[in-house]
């Protein structure tokens, strides 16, 4: 029989302007409490200050009884709140039980609330009836599933406390905010590559593979990741000449992972440019065209794709041609970076000669 379990859920955080953290703050602190710049599309409610405490380093006047870390958030106006967002673990709704909250909040605060349109409705409204204590909150059911975004994922919302009118700088705490998963998944996802293992490639470029990665449980496709060993990028990310390992990874959101060994030998990085496979300079046609010119490039190395730029007027709002002598600018460039340029000139008359 599975088990549940609670996983917080990691995020990408950056600070808001106004943010002050504890100055021991470590990465773990996003284990805990998802947080992310704040975004007035979702979040009702914002902050004049946010300290970040362990166990260890907290002041006495910070609520004991949390474990890991504590937000401490300083109100504005009447409330105080954060921007949470699940969006980049791609956690879909079947596998979600409830999404729990624990909170602390003095005896001034009205409700805990949560918002997916910077307050115009509510999907939580908790009425605050146990101030000066910690409050364990869980949403489920109908509500929860107004928190996932249009891939079917938990997504990105407004959390935070409302206070009685004139109440400023109220200060209010969170423990954590985490999902709860309907059943333990250990099962990672299967890894879909028809390409070969051993590979060779030029450096300075991106290693790009056709993989794809489907997670039965979750019944979602999960993104595959090339991971390299250490020593194999440069400065810019790109593999340098030598031979090196890298995998293909794909997690769940459980942390279940398969992965692919590729062994991948990195030669000289390519200095060749595409060569666009057109030989005309000069193209004669009348007003009111409409341009269907189709161009190819072809690259020692990589597939090289064609890019079309007109000069300034030469079409009108319909995309047709204008009277006049244009330019039409051809360039292809390669993985590498090489580049190729090729001008063409257009004369466009009322009639032809």
């Amino acid at each position: 029989m599975k088990i549940p379990r609670i996983i917080s859920v990691l995020l990408t955080f950056s600070l808001l302007p106004l943010c002050a953290l504890a100055s021991n703050q470590t990465d773990g602190v996003k284990d805990e409490i998802p947080y992310a710049p704040h975004d007035a599309k979702y979040a009702a409610y914002s902050h004049s200050k946010m300290d970040v405490y362990t166990e260890s380093d907290a002041p006495e006047d910070v609520p004991r009884g949390f474990s890991g870390y504590v937000m401490r958030l300083e109100g504005e106006n009447s409330a105080s709140g954060i921007t949470v967002d699940f969006s980049d673990r791609e956690i879909p709704a079947s596998i979600i039980k409830s999404l729990r909250m624990r909170v602390y909040y003095p005896s001034v605060t009205k409700e805990v609330r949560i918002t997916i349109d910077a307050g115009l409705s509510w999907v939580m409204r908790y009425e605050a009836k146990k101030p000066d204590e910690w409050n364990d909150i869980t949403l489920e059911g109908a509500e929860l599933s107004k928190l996932m975004n249009g891939n079917g994922n938990l997504g990105k919302f407004g959390f935070g406390f409302r206070y009685y009118s004139g109440n400023f700088n109220t200060v209010s705490y969170i423990d954590f905010v985490s999902v709860e998963f309907t059943e333990t998944d250990t099962n990672p996802p299967v890894i879909t590559y028809d390409g070969k293992t051993d590979v060779t490639m030029t450096a300075g470029k991106p290693l790009l593979l056709n993989a794809t990665a489907y997670d039965e449980d979750e019944k979602r496709e999960v993104n595959v990741k090339t991971v390299w060993e250490d020593g194999a990028l440069d400065g810019d990310g790109l593999p340098v000449k030598g031979v090196h390992v890298c995998y293909l990874t794909a997690k769940d959101s459980f942390g279940n992972k398969s992965e692919i060994k590729l062994n991948v030998t990195v030669t000289d990085k390519d200095t060749e440019a595409p060569v666009i496979n057109f030989g005309c300079t000069e193209i004669n046609t009348v007003t009111g065209c409409i341009p269907a010119l189709k161009f190819t490039a072809s690259d020692n190395e990589d597939d090289a794709a064609v890019i079309q730029r007109w000069s300034d007027g030469a079409l009108d709002r319909s995309g047709r041609l204008t009277q006049g002598e244009h330019e039409l600018t051809l360039t292809s460039t390669d993985l590498t970076g090489n580049k190729t340029e090729m001008i063409i000139k257009v004369n466009v008359k009322e009639k032809l000669d």
